[in-house]
């Protein structure tokens, strides 16, 4: 009976397997009862799937026979998966889901909860008593990504404080709390940036606003607010402001006049990061609001328009957009075009406006 019972079953799995679709998913094992006994991601489902079954005599995988139905929600991608799975093992604390219990699978970035919190890569977050953000699927890129933003967002890698400044203090790439103790406002600041710039790089659900300054010849000058949700433009929060305190060409001061009169309706939702068209002069505008800012501009080479540019409120240097992971270069460039478009547009239909009077 037993042998019968498993060979009908196996026959059953075949079937199933053989209907899946071969996309990004998150799936999950149950048994008789319907309870939740592993969770796994795939990048190709009808693959992963099969590749369980294969293996069965894998001594870290011995519950196959105890697999009565397989159910999966599919992802955009494998990152979107990668987070998924994280959020229902989480949930349904499945039995054989043993690796992730120790959170040993991908890397994090832990952020001590200190007066000058210090910044690391980890595996075992919530052990260490850390406040994370991941997981990221690739411990190398995470690496290098932490290395190139730590050019405009300077932080802390030390245990212990020392008690003078060290060789990345020299360098730029630390803030040197260990003499700088009034500044833990800046630094504060620096690292609440830091962490939702991870999230945006873990496809964490953000909410991204970015700005630009059309003016012509210093008149009908015109500033424009744009929105990205999920790395998704959402045209319906788009908003666009006539400058009305402001004379002649005068982006700083008019993008001052934008924001100041954004942050006047509490009832749009509130951005989780500022991109703003320009270098560090424009950044002053965005000075002590409350909400992480950056900057982006192109670098100008005997007269002409280089490579691109971020810049931040916490360093003298800036960081080439080309040196960031993937996913955030391409945010980046499509909320500047997107600012500078909606509010080009904007302002040719007022100078078309004026001429027919």
């Amino acid at each position: 009976m037993i042998f019968l019972a498993l060979a009908y079953k196996a026959m059953d799995i075949k079937k199933t397997i053989k209907n899946l679709p071969s996309d990004p998913a998150v799936y999950l094992f149950k048994d008789q009862s319907e309870r939740v006994i592993y969770v796994g991601k795939a990048k190709n489902l009808k693959k992963r799937i099969n590749s369980h079954f294969q293996r069965r005599k894998d001594a870290r995988f011995d519950f196959y026979d105890q697999v009565d139905d397989i159910d999966f929600i599919k992802c955009r991608d494998e990152k979107e998966a990668l987070i998924l799975e994280n959020d229902l093992i989480k949930k349904f604390s499945p039995k054989y889901n043993i690796e992730w219990r120790d959170d040993k699978n991908y890397s994090s970035v832990g952020f001590t909860k200190e007066d000058f919190p210090r910044i690391t890569i980890t595996h075992r977050a919530k052990k260490e008593g850390l406040e994370a953000v991941g997981p990221f699927i690739s411990g190398t890129e995470l690496k290098r990504c932490l290395k190139n933003i730590r050019k405009v967002l300077p932080y802390r890698t030390c245990r212990n404080l020392p008690k003078k400044p060290c060789l990345y203090s020299d360098l730029g790439l630390c803030p040197s709390p260990c003499s700088n103790k009034r500044h833990k406002k800046a630094y504060n600041e620096m690292a609440a940036t830091l962490k939702i710039l991870l999230e945006f790089y873990a496809g964490k659900d953000k909410r991204l606003e970015g700005y630009d300054i059309s003016n012509l010849s210093g008149t009908m000058a015109t500033g424009s607010m744009v929105v990205f949700e999920k790395g998704k433009k959402k045209p319906s929060d788009y908003r666009l402001f006539k400058i009305k305190t402001v004379e002649g060409q005068n982006d700083v001061g008019s993008l001052k006049e934008v924001i100041e009169r954004r942050l006047k309706h509490p009832e749009w939702k509130m951005p989780d990061l500022i991109l703003v068209d320009g270098g560090k002069p424009q950044l002053n505008a965005v000075k002590n609001i409350g909400i992480p800012a950056l900057a982006i501009s192109k670098e100008r080479a005997l007269g002409k328009f280089g490579r691109d540019k971020i810049f931040s409120l916490f360093s003298k240097n800036p960081l080439y957009l080309e040196d960031l992971p993937e996913i955030l270069r391409n945010l980046f460039v499509q909320t500047r075009d997107e600012a500078h478009r909606f509010a080009i547009t904007f302002q040719k239909k007022r100078r078309i406006k004026y001429l027919e009077l």
